[in-house]
């Protein structure tokens, strides 16, 4: 393993804290500025649960680059080997698609690539190997966001 990237426990207490805060907010515009939801209990415990799930999502991504694969979570693909690239919208972020000669496919936010220059710099020399020399099949997000070179006439 050349690079690898987790956020850090602190990004992930401090995302965890901020749930917390903004879906209390939520619930309280909901009910129309009234408070009186907070001596339910049981939401206390839904307040919890949600924000400790937020910690686990930030914690949980752990993307690790080699010299020509890439891994996330369980799943990775040769980078160099790519015969299918795909950059889609999926909520507020963008994903990358990425499916290999072998059949094994990866997905993963571009912006939890892009936190490491290394691991992201690892990332888009296999993308652009794979599209120039192999002939990789992109989609035009590809090009114009990760500016992704185009295949050669």
């Amino acid at each position: 393993m050349l690079e690898w990237y987790r956020h850090s426990q602190r990004y992930a207490i401090g995302m965890g804290v901020a749930a917390f805060f903004v879906i209390g907010i939520l619930i309280s515009l909901r009910q129309g500025l009234d408070f009186a939801w907070l001596t339910v209990w049981w939401m206390w415990i839904f307040l919890f649960v949600a924000a400790l799930g937020m910690y686990g999502i930030f914690r949980l991504v752990d993307p690790a680059a080699g010299a020509d694969w890439l891994k996330i979570g369980r799943t990775w693909v040769l980078l160099y080997e790519l015969t299918d690239i795909k950059v889609r919208h999926r909520g507020a972020s963008m994903h990358l698609d990425l499916k290999d000669s072998g059949g094994r496919s990866v997905q993963v936010r571009v912006d939890e690539l892009q936190e490491d220059r290394d691991l992201w710099d690892l990332v888009y020399n296999g993308l652009a190997h794979s599209v120039i020399v192999n002939g990789a099949t992109t989609n035009h997000a590809a090009h114009s966001l990760l500016e992704v070179p185009e295949q050669p006439e």
